[in-house]
């Protein structure tokens, strides 16, 4: 008992621990090949993988911002600033600090960089340590330490005795894990890239091997050991490689070439390689196409802009997140300071598109023209700090009749669903877009399976990916405009990037939802249509319907949503207290009715009907409430 006690009060090595889980380096796999993190470099699907999610990460400019209430400001001035946007220490650009970093998080899932500070304790260097040069241990206390022992290769001042860093002082980025480390996409996903190493291998042999037509040569009679080399050295000169291929072919002795096909193994495995690609970027979470897989790449019209997007909010931000939360260490206790990405430069829409929203801007008086220059690159103008007030177009603060009288009392409202007629085209026509190729997608397999049912047409996981797409982009679109313009109104400036990640989510939510809706619609479609033209006619017809009237419905809904969470947004942080519903029209329910000049702080939920809700066409309020809604917001503010 005693010996047993001991066993299980002792604390197990780092190595046992690790035990616990598949090994993440140097293991391995079915396919043969030892998979280690700068081994599967050698795979351009990892490689291309990596290298594109660190270049685009460390081309993106870093600033600390500081939060004051509502203010969001650079401290470019801030000793960390300099850090983690300019030069990381008197060896390494800060761009290239990010880009070693986020390249050990997609290799080994961790990262280090011993912080280097001043006798006043103030963090005056960062210098990347590598995973393998160090080892986290707990100290008797509980405390958790690094021991570093540098490669000669690296150098780093470290200063504590025995290169026994505390946490405090060393930078400890993990991608995804379930305890202390991160675990090593490589490591994890070390049977898809072993395959993917094996392919290449593979291939290349093929092609050092096989360049020459595939056939057998077959002589009559029986041949001696000298003419059968004679004739192997003969064949292998003349026609081996890749550089040999398709030369004459002289056969004597009455020697006979019979022609072969590609072997169905060697085809198959051709077609591995192909899928290998696709498997990786999944991994990383990086589209296949913008790592040359063009034959798995979406293409229903969304465009690049759309592909751009989707990239960097479901593969980019979230390993940029991580780095600015980490970063965070920097600041001590100090919360109202960050690390800020400034993603903006990868989302921007063609030239069009800009320019409408700079138009929108400076109309409604959120941006100025300096403003627009600074987001185009382009250096200042004199007086180009001006911005206009939204209702008649006087510059704030000049001689104008909005400038000579400042009301006591502030207001912003929702604005309707009349005043926004092109964005409910605009929502009309993508989502209409949107179920026009869905219904190509789902004719052209019913000509390949005109038996298949319903969840066997549509990829659900896909479609709601690539409809939250479309919804994420339009919807941020609206917020801004309309958020931009509540906070105008209460004499202060909106912040798109807070409500950011609730669009995202919302967007993905409401496109599974519509996702779900629009299986069931087609398997009630294709119920009691037997023959092949019955089939495809009925799923046509739907699809039409869904692209049109559906479109449209769905249009308004989405409209709604994002003009009064927008505005709601907006006026919220321009210091809005209350908020007062408001009924339009004549046709409106009884609940909204009976809501009509309901008046609560700006942060509580109205009562409608049975229900609450923050805003009109708020999800708490259910499909009934929202259906056909017209109702709108007013928002308050006592200077």
């Amino acid at each position: 008992m005693p010996m047993l006690r001991a066993l299980l009060g002792r604390r197990r090595t780092r190595t046992e621990r690790a035990r616990s889980l598949p090994a993440l380096t140097s293991n391995r796999t079915a396919a043969g090949i030892t998979v280690a993190p700068e081994r599967a470099l050698q795979v351009s699907a990892v490689y291309s993988c990596v290298r594109l999610l660190a270049e685009t990460g460390s081309m993106l400019p870093a600033s600390v911002i500081q939060r004051t209430g509502r203010a969001r400001t650079p401290v470019p001035d801030h000793p960390a600033a300099v850090l983690l946007g300019h030069q990381a220490n008197p060896e390494l650009p800060s761009g290239e600090f990010w880009a070693q970093t986020i390249g050990w998080l997609g290799l080994r899932g961790n990262a280090l960089a011993y912080i280097e500070r001043n006798a006043g304790g103030v963090p005056v260097g960062l210098w990347p340590i590598r995973w393998t040069s160090a080892e986290m241990l707990r100290q008797d206390d509980g405390r958790l330490v690094y021991k570093v022992t540098p490669d000669e290769d690296e150098y780093a001042p470290i200063s504590e005795p025995g290169g026994l860093v505390r946490s405090e002082n060393m930078l400890h980025f993990r991608a995804f894990g379930t305890g202390l480390e991160g675990l090593s996409p490589i490591g994890m996903a070390r049977q898809s890239v072993g395959i993917a190493y094996s392919a290449t291998e593979y291939i290349g042999a093929f092609f050092a091997r096989d360049a020459s037509p595939g056939g057998i040569v077959s002589v009559p009679g029986k041949l001696d050991d000298t003419q059968y080399d004679r004739l192997s050295r003969q064949w292998r000169d003349l026609h081996e490689g890749v550089g040999n291929s398709h030369r004459l072919a002289l056969m004597e002795a009455g020697a006979k070439w019979e022609h072969t096909s590609l072997s169905p193994a060697d085809a198959q495995f051709l077609e591995v390689y192909k899928m290998s690609r696709a498997d990786i970027a999944g991994i990383y979470g990086v589209p296949p196409h913008m790592i040359g897989d063009v034959d798995r790449s979406t293409s229903w019209g969304s465009g690049i802009e759309q592909q751009s997007l989707g990239y960097v909010i479901y593969s980019l931000m979230p390993w940029l997140t991580r780095l600015e939360r980490t970063a965070a260490q920097l600041f001590g206790s100090d919360r109202s300071l960050s690390l800020r990405f400034n993603a903006r430069a990868l989302l921007r829409g063609d030239t069009a598109q800009r320019y409408a929203g700079y138009a929108q801007g400076r109309q409604w008086g959120w941006l100025s023209v300096n403003d627009i220059r600074e987001m185009e690159d382009e250096e200042p103008i004199t007086d180009g700090d001006t911005y206009l007030a939204p209702l008649n177009m006087q510059p704030v603060g000049g001689g104008g009749p909005a400038a000579r009288a400042l009301p006591a009392r502030r207001s912003a409202e929702t604005p309707t669903a009349e005043d926004l007629p092109a964005w409910i085209t605009r929502h009309h026509e993508q989502i209409g877009d949107y179920f026009a190729q869905l219904g190509e997608d789902v004719a052209a397999s019913l000509g390949v399976a005109p038996d298949a049912d319903a969840d066997d047409l549509i990829d659900a996981a896909a479609a709601s990916e690539d409809l939250a797409l479309v919804l994420v982009a339009l919807a941020q679109d609206l917020v801004g405009q309309s958020g931009a313009a509540a906070a105008a109104a209460m004499g202060s400036t909106f912040d798109p990037g807070e409500t950011s990640e609730y669009v995202a989510a919302n967007a993905a939510g409401v496109a599974a939802n519509i996702t779900a809706t629009t299986v069931k619609l087609l398997r009630t479609a294709l119920t009691g249509a037997a023959d092949k033209g019955g089939v495809r006619a009925a799923a046509a017809a739907a699809f039409d319907a869904m692209a049109t009237t559906r479109a449209l419905q769905l249009a308004e809904a989405r409209v709604g949503w994002a003009a009064n969470f927008g505005t709601h947004e907006g006026a919220k942080q321009g210091g809005a207290r209350t908020k007062t519903w408001r009924t339009t029209g004549s046709n409106s329910r009884k609940t909204h009715r009976d809501a009509d000049g309901q008046t609560v702080a700006i942060r509580e939920d109205f009562k409608v009907g049975r229900r609450t809700g923050r805003w009109p066409h708020d999800a708490r309020l259910g499909a009934d409430e929202n259906a056909g809604c017209t109702c709108r917001l007013v928002f308050n503010k006592e200077d």
